[in-house]
């Protein structure tokens, strides 16, 4: 759902790619502490199940820090870390896989030099990879071997580790290396997933605010739905909903926003000032009033 942030307000041409807006909180000073590429596109015999493929790198000075933080994320991403990083509960080089994030925003630290390579797989994607259910790691991450046995040595986990080695290179054929061990695992389409795959389609529609209207968009109960959700993404289909709101509502404040917040909430299909504030602040952390005086303050320290 990323690569459909702020549908009512596509962002300009500038330096953050487009998924960023709404999906990185403040992206612009992000990117001055750390570098983003796509170090590889997604292997055809993969698309269907893996949205991208990313990297972040840094360098910063010794003493130095830098929180990155992003809203919660309703997929997976397999990651290979390298150099200096910390997290909630993971530090230091390995091979991760994060589940879905279901509490506020996703926060971690960069310092020293490092970098991370990440498969972002599309809702419910590693059930072609792995037989494991996503809610088993809901807002939490373990070692890739848990769910994938011998990732590690499959991998050349020295290689792809290898700080020293950074550079565009390096990230393009260590991403090579990810797809070409993932595409070892067969995935298959089936029946359950290419239903699932026309739900996310039909809720992508900005008219989508509710669960009521994607079960009438559908012509399926708001039970069934509820079911294919916690099997498939291991997220309630109303977090994902409320979660692709807030996104837009970040996206547009990042881009320049310069009305009023009651209209801001009124846009995205709110209908109550406090309902949109505590949504919001439930996704990112912030209130709307803070994360604009945060965005603003960011600015201003890079001018």
């Amino acid at each position: 759902m990323d690569d459909v942030v702020a549908r009512k307000n596509p962002p300009p041409g500038n330096s953050p790619p487009e998924h960023f807006y709404g999906r990185v909180l403040k992206p612009a000073e992000m990117l001055q502490h750390a570098q983003y590429s796509v170090p590889a596109a997604v292997a055809e015999g993969l698309r269907p199940w893996l949205k991208r493929l990313w990297s972040v790198t840094w360098d910063l000075p010794e003493g130095e820090r830098y929180q990155t933080a992003t809203v919660s994320e309703p997929g997976i991403n397999l990651t290979v870390e390298f150099g200096d990083i910390h997290r909630a509960n993971t530090t230091g080089a390995g091979i991760w896989l994060t589940g879905p994030v279901t509490t506020r925003r996703f926060d971690v630290g960069l310092y020293g030099r490092g970098g991370v390579i990440g498969v972002n797989f599309h809702l419910g994607g590693t059930l072609a990879f792995a037989n494991e259910a996503p809610a088993l790691i809901r807002d939490t991450t373990v070692p890739a071997g848990d769910w994938f046995q011998g990732i590690d040595e499959e991998l050349g986990l020295g290689e792809l580790l290898d700080v020293d080695q950074v550079r565009d290179a390096h990230l393009h054929s260590a991403a090579e290396v990810l797809q070409a061990w993932l595409l070892t695992l067969r995935p298959t389409m089936t029946e359950g997933y290419a239903r699932f795959a026309q739900v996310l389609d039909r809720l992508e529609a900005p008219s989508v605010i509710s669960l009521g209207e994607l079960s009438s968009r559908c012509a399926m109960s708001e039970r069934s739905l509820q079911r294919m959700f916690q099997e498939y993404c291991g997220v309630g289909v109303k977090k994902i909903l409320t979660r692709a709101r807030v996104t837009d509502a970040v996206a547009t404040i990042d881009q320049g926003w310069d009305r009023s917040f009651v209209e801001l909430a009124a846009l995205f299909g709110w209908f109550d000032q406090s309902h949109f504030t505590a949504d919001f602040h439930r996704v990112t952390g912030y209130t709307p009033t803070e994360y604009l005086s945060a965005r603003e303050r960011s600015s201003r320290s890079q001018q």
